[in-house]
C-alpha cells in the first residue's frame, strides 16, 4: 500500500457501500481468497473421509497402498490452496477495512474544517474525538466482520449445504429447520441492540467531554477545589457507560448459546438417521464423517451470522452518529455572531503603546532609588495595628523550566477586607505573584492566611482563594455552569451583575443556559472576561487575587465593576494584578513591582508624591485618557 496516499471518502459519503467500491481492488483479491477458500474447504472433510476409507481398505486389502496415499496428497493439497486464498483473504479484508477507517476520519475532519466557525464552535471536542476514534472504529469493524463473514459464513455455509445435499437431501433439509429459525432470532433483536449500542456511545461521549475539560481546566478546579466534585461526577459518568456497555454487550453474547443451541438442534437428527445408514450399509464409516463433519460446521456457523447480525445492528448506531455529523456539516451555513460578541472585539492599542513607552522612560528615571530603601519604606508602609489576614514573607519563586527568579525577597501583609493593587512593567512578576498566591506553585519563604500557610490552606481545599486567571478560560458549556462550576455556595445573579454580564446574558437567547461553545467563541474578550470575574466572586472566598481583569473592557465599565467591587465586599480581602491603573486610586494600597522585587509600597496618594515609577506610569495613562 502506498505510504502517501491521500484519504478522502467517496462522492457519496453517506452510502457505506460507496466505502468499499472506492477499493476495488482489495475488495475483489479478498473476495477471491474467501470465495476459494470457503469453496475449496469443503474438500478437507472430504477427503479426510475419502483417506479414511482408502486406509480402511489398504488395510483389509482390498486396495493397494498408492489409493491411501494418493488421497492423502489431494488432501494435502486442498488444504494448502485453502490455507494460502485464507491469507490472502484477510490481509486484503484487513487493508480494506483500515482504508475505510481512514477515509471516514478524513471525512469527518474534512467536515470539521469546512464548518462555518460559528457553527464549528458550538461542537464539543470530547464528542467529535469519540465519533472519530470510537464509533469510526465500530464501524470499520462491522464492515471487516461482516465482508469476512459472507466468505467465512455464508459461503462457507452454502457450500457445506450443497454438499450435504448430495450426500442425502432428505436429511439435510430436515436438519437444517433450526437454522433459519437462530437467524430469526437474531433479526429480532436489531432494535433493542441498536438502542442499547447508542446509548453505549453516547455515554462514552460525555466521558470524553469530561476528560476533554478536566484537562483543559485542570488549573481551574484545582484552584477552587473541585477534584472531589469532579472525580465523583466522573464515576458517575463511568458508571454510565459501564451500565450501558455491560447492557449492550449482555444481550450481544448471552444470546450467543441461545443460537448455537438452536442451530444444533439439527445436529442430532444427523446423529440419528445417519447412524441409520450406516448400520443399513447405505454410508460408510468414512461418509458418515464427513457428512456429520461439514454439517456441523454448517450448524455451527449459525452462531456467526446472528452474531455479524448483532454486531451490525450496534455498529449501525455508531454509523448514524457519523452521517449525522457529515449532514450538519454540510447543512450548516455560515451565521454572524451575536451582536453582543462583536461590539468589544475590536479594541485600540494605542493605550498600551504610549503606556509601555512611559514604563520604559520611568524606568530609568526610577533606577537612582535603591531597592533597600524602597523596601525598608515598603515594610514601614505595611505595618498594622491588627493581625494581617494575609502575610507574605521573603517569598521568592521560580518557575520550573527556568532557573531565573521571577520574584525574590517579595513581602508584604494585607489586612482582611483590603483592596491592594499590584502593578509594574511587563515581565515585573505581576502574573508570577498572583500564580503563587493561589497556593498552586512551590515557592520559597512564607505566606500565610489567618496565620495558617498557603500550603495547607489549599490542601484543605476551603475555598478560601479565588483567583481569575490573565487567560480567563471557560468551558464550552453554558454560563451558569462557568459561573458556578456546579457549586450552590453563592449567589449567581448577584455575581452577574457585579461583573456587569447581566444585560449581556438577558440578550443571549438562552439567557444563563446559552453555550459558550469550544474556548468560549461564542462571547467576546470582555464578556469572557466578565463571566471569568462573576466565577471568581460566586465562591464568596476571603482572598480574591484578579490578574489583568479589565484588559479587554472600556474605562467606563472598569469604574463601575470596581464601584461594585468595593461596595460588595464585604470583608473580602482583593489584591488586583493590572498594568492599567485606572482603578487604583480606589484601592487602599498599591505595591509597585520591578524586575521581580517591590520597590514602592503605599497608597495612591502616597506613591504620587515619590518620584518613582508607579508616578510616571500613571500620570502618563492619565495625560492618555486612562487616569481619573
Amino acid at each position: 500500500m502506498s505510504v502517501d496516499r491521500e484519504f478522502a471518502p467517496p462522492p457519496d459519503k453517506f452510502s457505506l457501500k460507496a466505502y468499499v467500491v472506492k477499493y476495488s481492488r482489495q475488495f475483489w483479491i479478498q473476495a477471491a481468497g474467501g470465495i476459494i477458500y470457503n469453496t475449496f474447504v469443503v474438500a478437507g472433510p472430504i477427503y479426510l473421509g475419502t483417506t479414511i476409507d482408502a486406509a480402511n481398505a489398504v488395510f483389509s486389502g482390498e486396495a493397494p497402498i498408492s489409493l491411501f496415499y494418493i488421497n492423502l496428497a489431494a488432501f494435502l493439497g486442498f488444504t494448502l490452496l485453502f490455507q494460502l486464498a485464507r491469507y490472502y483473504k484477510r490481509y486484503y479484508i484487513r487493508e480494506l477495512s483500515n482504508l475505510i477507517r481512514c477515509d471516514m476520519r478524513a471525512g469527518l475532519l474534512k467536515t470539521l474544517l469546512r464548518a462555518p466557525m460559528w457553527d464549528l464552535s458550538q461542537e464539543k471536542v470530547g464528542d467529535m474525538m469519540s465519533r472519530m476514534i470510537g464509533d469510526v472504529e465500530q464501524v470499520s469493524e462491522a464492515v471487516r466482520k461482516t465482508i469476512t463473514e459472507i466468505w467465512d459464513t455464508v459461503l462457507l455455509m452454502l457450500s457445506y449445504f450443497v454438499a450435504c445435499m448430495v450426500y442425502s437431501p432428505q436429511i439435510t433439509l430436515l436438519a437444517s429447520i433450526p437454522i433459519p429459525v437462530a437467524v430469526v432470532i437474531a433479526e429480532l433483536l436489531r432494535r433493542p441492540m441498536y438502542t442499547l449500542s447508542q446509548k453505549a456511545r453516547k455515554s462514552a461521549s460525555k466521558v470524553n467531554v469530561h476528560l476533554q475539560h478536566n484537562i483543559s481546566g485542570v488549573s481551574l478546579l484545582r484552584l477552587f477545589g473541585l477534584e472531589a466534585v469532579n472525580r465523583k461526577k466522573f464515576s458517575a459518568l463511568l458508571n454510565e457507560q459501564l451500565k450501558w456497555n455491560v447492557a449492550s454487550a449482555a444481550l450481544q453474547n448471552g444470546m450467543l448459546p441461545l443460537y448455537t443451541l438452536v442451530a444444533s438442534l439439527g445436529i442430532i437428527i444427523v446423529v440419528g438417521k445417519g447412524g441409520g445408514l450406516v448400520v443399513g450399509g447405505t454410508w460408510s464409516i468414512g461418509s458418515f464423517m464427513a457428512y456429520l463433519t461439514m454439517f456441523t460446521a454448517m450448524s455451527t456457523r449459525t452462531r456467526s451470522v446472528a452474531r455479524v447480525m448483532n454486531n451490525w445492528h450496534g455498529a449501525k448506531a455508531s454509523w448514524d452518529r457519523i452521517t449525522e455529523k457529515m449532514r450538519s456539516g454540510d447543512a450548516a451555513k455560515s451565521t454572524d455572531p451575536p451582536q453582543e460578541a462583536a461590539k468589544e472585539a475590536a479594541k485600540s492599542t494605542a493605550l498600551e503603546t504610549a503606556t509601555e513607552a512611559a514604563k520604559e522612560t520611568a524606568t530609568e528615571a526610577a533606577k537612582s532609588t535603591t531597592l533597600e530603601t524602597a523596601t525598608d519604606s515598603a515594610m514601614d508602609s505595611a505595618c498594622r495595628p491588627s493581625a494581617p489576614f494575609l502575610s507574605v514573607r521573603n517569598l521568592s519563586f521560580s518557575y520550573p523550566f527556568s532557573d531565573a527568579r521571577c520574584l525574590a525577597g517579595i513581602s508584604f501583609d494585607a489586612a482582611k477586607g483590603e483592596m491592594i493593587g499590584v502593578t509594574g512593567p511587563v515581565g515585573s512578576g505581576k502574573s508570577a505573584l498572583a500564580s503563587v498566591l493561589t497556593g498552586l506553585y512551590p515557592f520559597e519563604g512564607e505566606a500565610c492566611i489567618d496565620g495558617v500557610p498557603l500550603d495547607v490552606v489549599k490542601k484543605r481545599a476551603s475555598g478560601r482563594i479565588a483567583y481569575m486567571d490573565a487567560e480567563q478560560f471557560v468551558f464550552s458549556e453554558d454560563v451558569s455552569f462557568n459561573v458556578t462550576l456546579d457549586r450552590e455556595c453563592g449567589d449567581l445573579e448577584g455575581s452577574v451583575r457585579l461583573a456587569m454580564m447581566d444585560e449581556d446574558i438577558a440578550g443571549f437567547e438562552s439567557r444563563m443556559s446559552t453555550r459558550l461553545m469550544e474556548r468560549g467563541v461564542r462571547v467576546s474578550g470582555g464578556q469572557r472576561q466578565r463571566i471569568a470575574l462573576a466565577r471568581a466572586w460566586y465562591g464568596q472566598s476571603d482572598l480574591l487575587l484578579l490578574d489583568d481583569p479589565f484588559s479587554a473592557v472600556d474605562i467606563n465599565m472598569e469604574s463601575q465593576i470596581m464601584d461594585n467591587i468595593r461596595a460588595a465586599s464585604d470583608g473580602r480581602t482583593v489584591l488586583l494584578f493590572s498594568h492599567r491603573l485606572l482603578a487604583f486610586p480606589q484601592l487602599d494600597r498599591v505595591i509597585m513591582l520591578e524586575n521581580g522585587r517591590i520597590t514602592q509600597i503605599g497608597t495612591h496618594d502616597e506613591l504620587l508624591r515619590q518620584d518613582g515609577l508607579y508616578k510616571d506610569i500613571y500620570m502618563a495613562q492619565a495625560f492618555l485618557g486612562e487616569g481619573s
